[in-house]
């Protein structure tokens, strides 16, 4: 496997290249799955999935790996942060696109803002369409002579 340039790191998504964050700090600790779990409150399933890329990890497991790999929590957790914002999707409010909402991650104010907004956007065009409906209910009617 080859060294990687910084620009196939940086056309990566935020949540991707968190993975490979994680990926390269498991590699260089010599850590295996087994031996991440058993040093933090998550299973050996969970931290796979994560450092593989396959589901969103929580802020507190990106915490926990940054301490017992010994890496640079500030930045792994400031990149969490950029990929746990970018995540937010146009879907049903609280909607996460990985699964149940009992695996989201903690919402930051940047989703809370997002699911404000995309209510209010809702709510005005269920507004506007019943008020379209209801002009056009109240035209006069043509009466034929």
């Amino acid at each position: 496997m080859g060294r990687q340039h910084a620009s196939d790191i940086t056309s990566l998504s935020p949540a991707d290249r968190l993975a490979k964050e994680l990926q390269s700090l498991k590699s260089a600790s010599g850590l295996t799955y087994a031996r991440i779990s058993e040093r933090t409150h998550y299973a050996k399933s969970s931290w796979e999935r994560w450092v593989n890329g396959k589901q969103f990890p929580p802020r507190d497991a990106v915490e926990s790996i940054a301490s017992v790999c010994e890496g640079d929590a500030e930045q792994l957790l400031a990149l969490w942060h950029l990929a746990s914002t970018c995540r937010v999707t146009v879907g049903a409010p609280g909607a996460l696109p990985d699964g149940p909402s009992d695996h989201r991650p903690p919402e930051c104010p940047h989703h809370r803002q997002a699911v404000i907004l995309r209510r209010l956007v809702l709510l005005g065009l269920g507004l506007a369409a019943g008020a379209g409906l209801a002009a056009a209910g109240r035209r006069p009617l043509r009466h034929s002579v």
